[in-house]
């Protein structure tokens, strides 16, 4: 299986990046109201290319960038919470390799959404010890553009 940035098309980042630049500081229904459903995938996808862009580049800003994709992208289209998990470990690692707190990273993105289910999950996930990407079904390997996670399945 190829690496997460030669696999999950960035064509859309477009559409993902534009919703970020204006997601108030507390994001609420209404903020999601204004969301079409379709820009789920956008989001999530956006969120799964952001997480190896932050390793690459030491950047805990695009780290919570990517987190916030991401659980916008849940928030739109809620998915089973052991799938959202699966996806959550990429950011996990990627905190704890680039020397943060995983659950303020986590805890800092998930205060700024609506209180709820993917708002707990996000906290909850931040917080767990027991993370490691094997046990989540990927792996870490160094490409000729960077470090890039790839599933093992």
């Amino acid at each position: 299986m190829k690496p997460n940035l030669e696999r999950i098309p960035g064509d859309r980042d477009w559409v993902a990046q534009a919703i970020l630049a204006r997601v108030p500081h507390r994001v609420d229904q209404g903020f999601l109201d204004s969301l079409d459903p379709s820009d789920s995938l956008a989001l999530g996808r956006y969120g799964a290319r952001l997480a190896t862009l932050a390793l690459r580049e030491a950047s805990i800003d695009l780290l919570r960038r990517s987190l916030l994709a991401t659980a916008l992208a849940c928030c739109l289209q809620p998915d089973d919470e052991r799938d959202v998990m699966v996806g959550l470990a990429l950011p996990w690692i990627v905190a704890q390799r680039l020397g943060a707190s995983s659950a303020a990273v986590f805890g800092t993105v998930a205060d700024g959404l609506p209180d709820g289910p993917i708002a707990t999950l996000m906290k909850d996930f931040g917080a767990r010890k027991d993370i490691t990407l094997a046990a989540f079904g990927w792996e870490l390997l160094a490409t000729t553009d960077g470090p890039d996670f790839r599933p093992l399945l």
